[in-house]
């Protein structure tokens, strides 16, 4: 079966040849995007079980059974659109479980090529994206986490450059395969829209925000409700004891745990709480990415306070709404580093569009 995987393994090696050819990324590039392209050998079975993460095995056999015209109805529709996403993917094989791992490594490889050659992303958040732990290990994996990355940092970045319609429909199959990131994409427009001189809503934005306050108003405790419900279901599933559930009952509680879990969300699982190898590592990747994020709004607020303190705020908020739901500490890690990759780049290029400013040191200009 390691065979069937060397064509799927040898079109990444040969997408990276052409780029290289074509001049549209550099060698030390194309260097580190031929290497990683090897990771889905050493992940499943090599340095963890499979069953670590055993939702692989639900996207390999209905990506499998597309391919086989073997058509039916599976429980999860989010799992199932996604198979149907990376069955589609023009990649020759899929036999065995690392088979999805190179049709991941392979869009992310587009991904990054595609920001280094048209979106000009350079510097600290493009040895970030190359290097993130996080990042080469779901992007070669057989899971749904890579597509989510992709339709979200493209409806964030044609967002920052005004083709607004483009970027609704670029993050709508969020809708199906991932449903939460869709409304939190939409956090982001409105909160872009509130903060951009450059809006039609910056004039307004008082009026504005008034409206998207009272328009969520008569809902805000339905949503408190379902959240609590979301987390309740997390809360039993990870193992923990309906008794010593603590609810949020008002909006109060809902205020207090949302400031408490951002922080800690970023930072889970700490060393002490890992129980795993895997997760001791990710532990320190936790505490790296938050010295990296610092590092980048400071950086990013010496050129443009308000971009940095948007991005702040969005981050914040969206590892609040997770932060309450997701007690897994494996689950945590999965779940944030899509934000974590989209605010870097983000970030990064909204810096660059409005300002010419590449994150490489103080003062650079390109």
């Amino acid at each position: 079966m390691f065979l069937y995987d060397l064509p799927n393994l040898l079109s990444i090696l040969i997408l990276v040849i052409v780029s290289f050819r074509l001049g549209f990324i550099p060698l030390w590039l194309s260097f580190f995007l031929g290497l990683f392209a090897f990771t889905p050998f050493f992940l499943n079975n090599v340095l963890f079980s499979a069953g670590y993460m055993p939702d692989q095995f639900q996207y390999f056999h209905i990506t499998q059974s597309i391919r086989s015209l073997d058509l039916e109805f599976y429980d999860s529709r989010a799992v199932e659109t996604a198979s149907w996403m990376l069955a589609l993917f023009p990649l020759p094989y899929i036999e065995t479980i690392q088979s999805l791992g190179f049709f991941n490594r392979m869009l992310v490889t587009i991904l990054i090529i595609w920001l280094y050659k048209s979106k000009k992303l350079r510097g600290w958040p493009l040895l970030f994206i190359i290097f993130y732990p996080s990042l080469l290990l779901y992007s070669s994996l057989a899971l749904r986490d890579t597509l989510v990355l992709i339709f979200m940092i493209m409806a964030v970045i044609f967002f920052i450059e005004n083709r607004r319609l483009l970027a609704l429909l670029i993050s709508l199959p969020l809708l199906f395969i991932k449903f939460q990131n869709f409304f939190l994409i939409i956090v982001f427009f409105v909160a872009h829209l509130y903060f951009s001189r450059d809006s039609l809503f910056f004039k307004y934005r008082q009026i504005f925000l008034i409206l998207v306050i009272a328009s969520l108003a008569p809902f805000l405790m339905t949503i408190i409700d379902i959240l609590d419900y979301s987390r309740l279901n997390m809360f039993i599933e990870d193992g923990g004891y309906r008794g010593s559930y603590e609810h949020m009952r008002t909006i109060e509680d809902f205020v207090i745990a949302a400031f408490q879990s951002a922080p800690y969300f970023l930072m889970k699982p700490l060393p002490w709480e890992a129980d795993s190898f895997l997760q001791f590592l990710q532990s320190f990747e936790n505490i790296l990415i938050f010295i990296f994020l610092g590092f980048m709004f400071i950086k990013t607020s010496r050129f443009d306070k308000q971009i940095a303190f948007k991005w702040f705020v969005y981050l914040f908020a969206a590892l609040s709404i997770y932060g309450l739901v997701v007690f897994n500490f494996g689950t945590a890690v999965r779940y944030k580093f899509p934000f974590i990759v989209i605010v870097i780049v983000g970030m990064a290029y909204e810096l660059y569009l409005k300002h010419g400013k590449l994150i490489l040191n103080k003062g650079s200009k390109q």
